[in-house]
């Protein structure tokens, strides 16, 4: 039996345990130790995700995904601006995003889940992991000729590898020909190649590349609420970006992370990640409107922009006896970007009835214009220790020390210089009265990215400065049975936060103060039918100057105080294969403008799919069809940004996965 399968055993559902001689160090020496698995390495598109998450936070395979969190939005926080991300273990910054054909598999760890990552972050963690080419060839084929509000797609993937696994990768090409629900064309292209070297037991160096290149013609749009009161429902499709405006960008990723393993109690892993974005053209449209759904549209003209991050790391584990861990990070990052300001061009009276007229002269090509230049640079060292205190309590500590750097160069300006070189920590425990029973509690205080300025503020892509963020933690995981898992958690986090001021500039405006309770509860009843479910209650407070002053109110916008989830699989006994299910989900009323004091309402949504798994002659195949938002609920929804959007309406999608195994 290889280390994974002796150091991850465990009932499905059931996440990495912390106590004596029975997995402290289950996925995390795993993640170190072992070599990466040579299986599962398709079938994406016809596995059940739920079927595949450990709880109810979130896990994301192929084009489908589960969960109360998300890349995006964790514990009300976005992880896109912090950046806490991780590459099959190895740290990294996000400046571009990675094509789902590159991975296995997305998971969003938080609470009792995130205590296999060294070093983590506060509000969570986002784990990428790599695709994966077992011995032999495998080619899967999807056909979506049936998108949501039309167009269609095509998925290609494969991998191949030697009969001894020495050299092998997996790669893919995805086009997408997709329509909005309100009309507007998306053409996004994705290519994936992972490449996997593994001469002996003890080394192995994978590689990575992936791009996007998506173009959408009329660029983004948004709505912005001048009154208090909200508009009837939005006419869709319809009508609402410029005939000229445009949105095209590429985004690449490419690294390599190589292992080495010393013993079977000591590996070395060192990683460097690229990730990079070139915008060429991202034009918005604000369509300023209120009660009546009449107002003003305008369209902010993006110039092109770039960014792009560099990060390396190098980690050692030294399992020093059975119950003592210590562990060490070396870090470095340098990441970068350009942007120029917009020029905005008046359209005039907007009706959202009719929307914006199908034809109207474009503007003359912008002039050139200078960018403001950001470089950040980050240098992190790090030691932690691990250890059973007896045989149901084990606690870890961690120590960080990070040299922050960041330059803003205005165009004819001198450069503005800020550093900063805090101390970080991580401290865990958990206390495990019985074989079912985990109790644990936890603090990390982190450095993180406040992100980039929206497209609709005044100063659209500057990229804001790194704050200080503070996490603490109590919870419990109750295993019922051996294939249902209860994880319940108290947390709170603490953070200065961004938002729109006065003058529609975005920057840092307060303090955030978010406080929650999760739950979530995962498994299976009878071997026939799934669950994942859980809720979210959360308070997401915000404390400062304009909150004081009665400027604001001291609330998180687009963020909802109770979020709860219910899908349930069901395996039907009378059809080998067939599988039908079903998800619930509820988001309390958000706040939309915090001058105002206006809400978006809360809103229940209910979505049905069904999976077939045959055989097309010798050739394994899964039908699967999808209907969201199956009542049509229609109702207006709040931005981060406090911008306004629709619900997207009923929707239905078909696909049809083929399996090519040589």
């Amino acid at each position: 039996m290889d280390i994974t399968s002796r150091l991850c055993a465990r009932p499905r559902g059931e996440a990495p345990s912390h106590t004596a001689r029975r997995g402290v160090r289950t996925c995390l020496l795993a993640s170190v130790f072992s070599f990466f698995p040579l299986a599962h390495a398709f079938a994406q598109s016809a596995t059940n995700v739920a079927t595949v998450a450990v709880d109810a936070f979130g896990e994301k395979v192929g084009s489908e995904q589960i969960g109360l969190y998300n890349e995006q939005a964790v514990r009300g926080f976005s992880l896109q601006d912090s950046g806490n991300y991780r590459l099959d273990g190895a740290y990294f910054i996000r400046s571009a995003n990675i094509v789902p054909l590159t991975l296995d598999g997305t998971t969003i760890r938080v609470g009792i889940n995130a205590l296999g990552v060294d070093f983590p972050a506060p509000s969570g963690i986002v784990e990428y992991r790599l695709a994966t080419a077992a011995p032999g060839m495998r080619e899967e084929f999807e056909a979506s000729p049936v998108r949501d509000y039309g167009g269609h797609a095509w998925l290609l993937k494969g991998s191949a590898a030697t009969g001894d696994g020495v050299i092998g990768a997996a790669y893919g090409v995805n086009i997408m020909n997709d329509t909005g629900y309100d009309g507007q064309k998306r053409r996004p292209r994705h290519f994936a190649f992972v490449p996997t070297w593994r001469p002996g037991d003890k080394f192995q160096v994978r590689g990575m590349f992936s791009a996007d290149r998506f173009y959408k013609p009329g660029g983004d749009y948004g709505f912005v609420l001048s009154g208090t009161t909200l508009p009837d429902a939005m006419p869709v499709p319809n009508r609402y970006w410029a005939e000229w405006a445009h949105f095209s960008q590429w985004q690449f990723a490419a690294g390599a992370i190589a292992r080495y393993n010393f013993s079977d109690r000591a590996a070395l892993q060192t990683s460097f990640v690229w990730t990079k974005l070139d915008r060429w053209r991202q034009d918005f449209t604000t369509l300023t409107i209120d009660g009546t759904g009449t107002g003003t549209a305008t369209v902010v003209r993006g110039r092109e922009s770039d960014a792009s991050s560099k990060a390396v790391e190098t980690r050692l584990h030294w399992q020093v006896t059975d119950g003592q861990r210590v562990f060490g990070t070396l870090r470095w990052r340098v990441s970068d970007s350009n942007f120029r300001p917009g020029a905005a061009v008046p359209l005039g009276f907007f009706d959202m009835d009719a929307g914006l007229p199908t034809s109207m002269p474009a503007p003359a090509p912008l002039p050139d214009a200078a960018p403001t230049f950001d470089e950040t640079r980050q240098v992190m060292a790090g030691i932690g220790y691990e250890a059973d205190l007896t045989d149901s309590v084990w606690v870890r500590g961690a120590v960080l020390k990070t040299r922050y750097e960041k330059d803003r160069t205005p165009p004819g300006q001198a450069t503005l210089s800020n550093q900063d070189s805090p101390w970080l920590y991580d401290l865990a425990a958990t206390f495990t009265p019985t074989e079912s029973l985990t109790l644990f509690a936890t603090t990390v205080r982190g450095l993180e990215e406040s992100g980039t300025a929206p497209s609709n503020a005044a100063n659209r892509n500057e990229v804001l400065p790194a704050v200080l963020a503070t996490q603490y933690e109590l919870g419990l995981r109750y295993r019922i049975s051996p294939a249902m898992t209860f994880i319940g958690s108290l947390f709170e986090i603490e953070k200065p936060t961004p938002g729109l001021d006065a003058n529609n500039v975005y920057g840092l405006i307060g303090d955030a103060r978010h406080r929650g309770l999760e739950l979530s509860f995962v498994g299976r009843p009878t071997s026939s039918i799934n669950i994942v479910s859980g809720l979210v209650l959360l308070d997401a407070d915000r404390r400062g100057a304009l909150i004081d002053r009665g400027v604001l109110i001291g609330r998180a916008v687009g963020v909802s105080k109770l979020n709860a989830l219910l899908n349930v699989t069901y395996q039907l006994p009378v059809l080998k294969g067939l599988s039908i299910d079903g998800q619930v989900n509820y988001y309390s009323k958000m706040l939309l403008n915090p001058r105002a004091g206006v809400y978006t309402p809360g809103y229940a949504t209910l979505d049905l799919g069904l999976r077939y798994s045959f055989q097309l002659g010798d050739v394994p195949a899964t039908l699967r069809a999808r209907m969201g938002n199956v009542f049509d609920e229609d109702t207006w929804t709040a931005n981060r940004n406090e911008t306004l959007n629709r619900m997207a309406p009923r929707a239905f999608r078909l696909s049809l996965t083929t399996n090519f195994n040589h």
